[in-house]
Order: C-alpha cells, then structure tokens, then sequence
C-alpha cells in the first residue's frame, strides 16, 4: 500500500543531520534483507550513500543484483546500479539476467530493466550497447528481448481487448463459467455485451445452483448495472459460500436501487467490518447516511480489510457532494497506510473546505508527493533522476 520512500527519508535524515549516524545500520540492514518490500527501499537508501562517494553500498548493491535474494523481486537494485554506473551497471545487470535465461523463458520483468535503461541512457545507445557485447550471457539477454518484441508487435496487430470483448457470444460465457477457471475477465465482457447478452446471463443466474458458477456469472455485472433488478442478488449476499457472497455484493454496488438501500441500511444495524455494505451506498446515499456508516463501523484489525473498508468510505463521500465528509474523512486519512488513499481523502476535504487546521501542516510531511503537493509544500527532487550517466 506505501511504494518505498526513501527519497522522503533521505531528506529527513540530511536535515537532522543524521546521515552519519544512520550509515552502520542501514548498511547492516542491508546485509541482512527480511522481506522485498523493505529491501526496496533499503536499496534506494544505499543509493543515496553510493552516489555521495560511498564504495561500501556501492558494492553491495552490485552483489544484491547479482545475487537476487528474492524471486518475486529480481529487479532489486537494477535501477540503482544503472543509475550510479550507467553503462557499466546496465551490462552488469543484462549479464546476470542472461545467465538466469539460459533455464527459463523471458519474463516480463526483463523488460523492466530494458525499459529503465532506455529512460536513462537512450534507445539507440541500449541498442548499441547491447550489439557491441561480446559476452554471450549479454547477447542472449538482447536476444531474448528482440524475440519479445517482435512477439509484442504481433500482439498489437491482433484485435484489442475490447473487440475481443464485443465478439464473444454468450454461449461461451456460460461455457467458462462451468470450467474451474474464475473468470476476471467476465468483468471487461459485462461491460461491453449487448442488453440482450446480458439478460441472458442475468437469467442464468436466477436459476444456477453451482456456487462456483454463480460467483463466475455474478462477475459480469461487477462494473455494470443489472439490465433490470433481480433481488436474487440480495439473496446471494447471504449465501454459504464466500467466493458468491462476496461477488453478489460486488455486482450489486453498481445499482442504484431502493431495495439496494434497504438491504445496506440492514446489514449496518450488524456493524460494519468490510467495505462491501458500505459501497452500496455510492449509488444510494441519502443524506445522513455518513453518520449512519460512521456509528456501524468497526475497524478490523487486519490492515487490507481496513485499507478496503476506508478506500469505500472515501468513494461514498467522493460521489456524493451533500455527504458531510468532515468526520469519515479524517478518519479515512488518519487510519490508512496507503498513501493513495490518504491522497484522496485530503483532495476531499479541502475541496469541501473540511479539512481541519492541522491537516495541512501534517501533509507537508507525508511520505506521499501527491499528498505534499496538494499543500503547495514542495516536491522532493530525487538525486537518481537528476544524476548523470
């Protein structure tokens, strides 16, 4: 929910003056990786010290490229070496990927470190990097990009999503629905089918009694209103099965309904720990329903169902301007970790003029840019984006 901050910290530690005190525990910590989330960030830290002369992080952020502690991260520390050695790094880097692809296919974040390289040393300057190479781990490393491609220009030429979309029959909704995959894309179809391919699933689903196809079927209105209302959604919301029950809430938010409302207003008198009952009131608030969700709500303690549960107050107060957001807004602010989130909910509040006095002076501080510029506080420059190759 937070991407790494560094370049907020690393400010914060030059005006204590403490990049001095700092250095011995972030290099440690840095030695001693826990998880990709923190790396991430610990990588951009030990740049900062790397580009100010220090030869410790820059070696160690060398090894962490090289070595790739973690599989679901194997671009740690990429953009940092490309960043402080430009050619050097990017060819250090390609040569480790290369090798890896001696066992594997070419994979997606391959082309990250391609396209990192192209924002920092030029297209044709890659190309020529990559052509002048000798290494054989390095050329196959291009090879395997140009294959990529050529594959991806092939992709282009093929109809988009959304023509792919309009020309699947119903029939084949159905189909899938039944086979043991869970269908997201059902959600983009529901978009753009024909009233008549819609009511056609709508019928279906009036009558299936497979959970597992009633979830697939439910997604198809997730983003689109029923062509006409079936309580049987309603019903569905109450269902043994969690994977339905959370589908049918999904596919009943996009209705503006009474007996939507009537259902939600229900389901607040049990308390509220999940965004689902409260996103039935975007498209069916009324006047006072803030205070209504305010006293329903009760915060979970897992930090992505209270994420989910604040990102839908905020989206309840977004769409509906009467809504007195001077109190859900606070609190969607104050209790997220996700910066997005708390960008939101200060947009909210001084576009209603809500925000109360010590919002701004905090926000100056947040570790989210889009947060500090709502303020007019200043953007912090970031070193690797300035830096020369």
């Amino acid at each position: 929910m937070e991407s790494p901050r560094a370049n907020w910290l690393w400010q914060m530690v030059r005006v204590v003056g403490a990049v001095d005190r700092f250095r011995v525990p972030i290099l440690h910590a840095l030695y001693d990786l826990s998880d990709d989330r923190s790396a991430a960030q610990l990588c951009e830290l030990a740049y900062k010290y790397a580009a100010a002369g220090d030869e410790t992080f820059r070696t160690r952020l060398f090894e962490i490229v090289e070595q790739k502690p973690f599989p679901d991260s194997p671009w740690l520390g990429e953009e940092e070496v490309v960043s402080l050695a430009g050619e050097q790094g990017f060819l250090f880097a390609a040569r480790v990927r290369g090798r890896l692809l001696a066992g594997r296919e070419w994979e997606w974040d391959d082309g990250h470190l391609i396209d990192l390289a192209t924002k920092r040393l030029g297209a044709e300057f890659v190309n020529r990097l990559l052509d002048g190479s000798s290494d054989d781990a390095v050329r196959r490393f291009r090879d395997g990009w140009r294959q990529e491609v050529q594959k991806t220009a092939a992709r282009e030429s093929s109809p988009t999503h959304r023509e792919r979309m309009v020309v699947t029959p119903v029939h084949d909704i159905f189909r899938a629905a039944e086979g043991v995959s869970k269908c997201f894309w059902f959600r983009g179809w529901g978009m753009h089918a024909d009233e008549a391919d819609l009511r056609a699933v709508l019928q279906r689903l009036r009558v299936e009694n497979e959970p597992r196809v009633i979830a697939n079927l439910a997604r198809v209105f997730s983003a689109r209103p029923l062509p006409e209302f079936d309580a049987r959604l309603i019903e569905l919301c109450r269902h043994g099965d969690e994977d339905v029950r959370t589908r049918a809430f999904a596919a009943l938010e996009p209705n503006a309904h009474p007996l939507v409302r009537e259902f939600a207003l229900t389901e607040l008198e049990k308390g509220v720990r999940s965004g689902s009952v409260v996103a039935l009131f975007i498209n069916n608030y009324r006047p006072g329903d803030e205070d209504r969700i305010l006293e329903a709500m009760e915060l979970p303690d897992d930090e992505c169902r209270l994420h989910w549960l604040l990102m839908d107050v905020i989206k309840v107060l977004e769409k509906n301007p009467e809504a007195d957001c001077s109190r859900l807004g606070v609190i969607g602010y104050a209790l997220t970790n996700c910066e997005n989130c708390r960008f939101h909910a200060v947009r909210l509040l001084l576009s209603r003029r809500a925000a109360p006095g010590w919002l701004a002076d905090e926000c100056r501080y947040d570790s989210g840019e889009d947060c500090r510029e709502l303020v007019g506080f200043p953007m912090v420059a970031t070193e690797a984006s300035s830096a020369s190759p």
